[in-house]
């Protein structure tokens, strides 16, 4: 078990790692990038790992590479909606709201990468989240023809590192793998295609 769990992660990192950035300056420009959502809270306070990502992503945005960016996480209710929140604490950071589109339908990683090309009509785009997530991102967009690439958002450290979520994340990639070398997984919810481009984000969503 140890062994197929090691073999996936290094499967994984084996993909993707030449196409993770965590330079700004190296990053290549696309139209779109995806911000992965997951809780804005931690306990009584805020998610670092979701700070660090609405930053990269406004930095990535204000730099120049990207024109759109696409908030894509779980809205199970009206009292939780991840991408909701991203969007107004991106534009609380500088992003113009017009240049961002929410997509409630990201309930997983997979969900999200492949919603941003199915239902928002992108072959090319970043994925922003820290490196770990970032990988498996990058290596569901690219087993599925995709030209993705990740911004890495920058990580935790310090007492609470964020250790237990980065454990967990050896599980998400056997599972990532079987997705696709097995199952052939596709995302829970597949809308008809609302494509998403600047000019258009602020007045639709896909959810």
């Amino acid at each position: 078990m140890t062994g197929t769990i090691l073999a996936a992660s290094w499967h994984i990192e084996a993909k993707a790692a030449p196409r993770l950035y965590a330079d700004l300056n190296e990053l290549p420009q696309r139209e779109a990038a995806v911000v992965l959502g997951t809780s804005r809270h931690r306990g009584k306070g805020l998610n670092e790992f979701y700070v660090g990502r609405i930053r990269a992503a406004a930095d990535l945005f204000l730099a120049g590479k990207v024109k759109l960016l696409i908030t894509s996480g779980s809205h199970p209710s009206q009292y939780y909606n991840e991408p909701m929140a991203m969007k107004r604490d991106l534009i609380a950071a500088g992003v113009p709201p017009d240049h961002i589109v929410e997509d409630g339908g990201g309930l997983r990683t997979l969900d999200s990468v492949i919603r941003a090309h199915s239902v928002m009509g992108h072959d090319a785009f970043i994925v922003v989240s820290q490196r770990f997530h970032a990988a498996r991102a990058v290596y569901i967009g690219t087993s599925h023809g995709l030209d993705v690439v990740g911004y890495c958002a920058p990580d935790l450290s310090g007492p609470f590192d964020g250790s237990i979520t980065r454990l967990r994340e050896y599980g998400a990639r056997v599972k990532a793998v079987l997705d696709i070398k097995v199952l052939g997984t596709q995302p829970t919810l597949l809308d008809r295609p609302v494509p998403a481009s600047y000019g258009m984000a602020g007045k639709r969503q896909s959810d």
